[in-house]
């Protein structure tokens, strides 16, 4: 009985420590993401910064994985640095063509609505991208009135 307790808690010990590894880890690459997403921007008005859920694009195809990373929004565009693999992706605010609320991106779904950006690419052909972010209706006006010339609207609060 004291052998198999002594199994238990070593197992418990374990599991605890690979996590509290995984957890140290991810915030590494989630501040090593934001100094990179920094550096990248600067010099640019900044109007949002969220972390989101990577769906893919559309470009690739259905085989992709989903990532999170941290999407931020610019007077220039839309920049997107995914944490792991280390990735980085940038839509000037000119090729964006629509910008859409679906639930679903290449296969993949979550409960709510996710981001979709559809843009020309370097080459001019079309793509789009999705992201499952909190704000989903604050990117997509914003868009719109950056679009439009205006100025993205108030930042909404943080989610509890």
């Amino acid at each position: 009985m004291t052998v198999a307790i002594i199994v238990i808690l070593a197992v418990l010990a374990s599991i605890t420590a690979d996590v509290c590894v995984l957890s140290w880890w991810i915030k590494r690459l989630r501040v090593e993401a934001v100094e990179s997403l920094r550096e990248t921007v600067d010099g640019e008005k900044v109007y949002h910064v969220e972390d989101c859920n990577y769906f893919g694009t559309l470009s690739r195809g259905y085989a992709q994985l989903r990532g999170n990373g941290i999407l931020a929004l610019t007077d220039r565009g839309i920049h997107f640095r995914m944490l792991l693999p280390r990735r980085y992706l940038f839509i000037p605010l000119a090729s964006v063509r629509a910008v859409s609320r679906p639930r679903s991106f290449l296969g993949k779904t979550r409960a709510g609505e996710l981001l979709r950006v559809d843009f020309a690419d370097d080459e001019g052909r079309e793509d789009a991208c999705a992201w499952l972010v909190p704000s989903p209706e604050w990117w997509t006006e914003a868009l719109h009135a950056l679009r439009a010339g205006g100025e993205p609207p108030t930042v909404p609060p943080p989610r509890a």
